[in-house]
């Protein structure tokens, strides 16, 4: 896998690595330059790698961003500083196809090694369906158990057993419909209602970068305060919701649940009818 970056690795103690795959080929487009964008303002730098799959669409915008021309399909980029460098043009590719993820998860991982890794995932969401609609495929999507499969393909071709994070910056994601994927990170940050189009603000990763100190707990913080605050400023504040899950906790949740539904299932007749008036 050859690796023609302009910027040099980050592998110091600490460094980072954060994939992000903008599924672009949406009528979200346009804000997720705008996201893009702000990834260009952090930037590949000590102690951080930003590499990004980004799929656009012919139809939705035909703004330049960090210095490249508008394009049509998929581009492999590491995104420096207030610009972006091709890595591949790989042309008309299906971002629904759980093997372009899975590629592009061991791909970048080889090409940019850190001691710690994040992924976000960007479209629409739509709880247990899953997320993403590629607008040249059909709107193709991934499913909940297209998404874990794919992730743990990925990792699996890079020799890396989970994410230190797992971001969906997309509507209505809710954290334990997305337990499916709960070995694949530590955390999850995943927001369970919509999510206004701006979506995050991808400044917050400049909490990752430089002193190769940060806690993956730092960065889940940074991306919900840069959240907020951006939805404040814009005036989208009222009804959102993100949050940050330790999916390492999961598995006390499930123990919890199948106790109370156990108990359900066992005096059905008697607690059904007083549950249901009660939901």
């Amino acid at each position: 896998m050859p690796n023609p970056t302009t910027v040099e690795p980050a592998t110091t103690s600490g460094s980072w690595t954060v994939l992000t795959y903008s599924i672009a080929d949406t009528n979200l487009e346009p804000f997720m330059m705008t996201d893009l964008e702000e990834l260009g303002d952090v930037g590949t730098q000590e102690g951080l790698n930003v590499v990004a799959l980004v799929d656009r669409s012919a139809e939705y915008s035909d703004e330049p961003v960090l210095g490249l021309d508008p394009w049509s399909g998929a581009k492999y980029l590491e995104i420096d500083q207030n610009e972006a460098t091709v890595l591949e043009d790989m042309g008309d590719v299906n971002t629904g196809d759980p093997n372009v993820l899975a590629d592009f998860i061991a791909r970048a991982i080889y090409d940019y090694p850190a001691d710690h890794y994040a992924l976000i995932i960007s479209d629409h969401g739509a709880s247990w369906p899953g997320v993403g609609a590629d607008g040249s495929f059909g709107d193709d999507t991934l499913n909940l158990a297209e998404l874990d499969a794919s992730l743990a393909a990925g990792l699996k071709a890079a020799n890396l057993e989970k994410f230190d994070l797992l971001g969906f910056d997309a509507c209505l994601v809710p954290t334990y419909a997305a337990a499916p994927t709960r070995h694949r990170a530590e955390r999850l940050v995943a927001s369970q209602e919509l999510e206004p189009g701006h979506g995050w603000d991808y400044r917050a990763l400049d909490t990752i970068a430089d002193d190769g100190t940060a806690t993956v707990d730092e960065l889940g913080s940074a991306i919900i305060d840069g959240f907020e605050a951006q939805a404040q400023d814009e005036g989208t504040d009222s009804d959102i919701t993100l949050a940050m899950v330790d999916l390492t906790k999961m598995g006390a949740v499930d123990a919890a649940l199948k106790a109370f539904t156990d108990v359900l299932v066992d005096r059905a007749s008697a607690v059904g009818p007083v549950v249901g008036r009660t939901l």
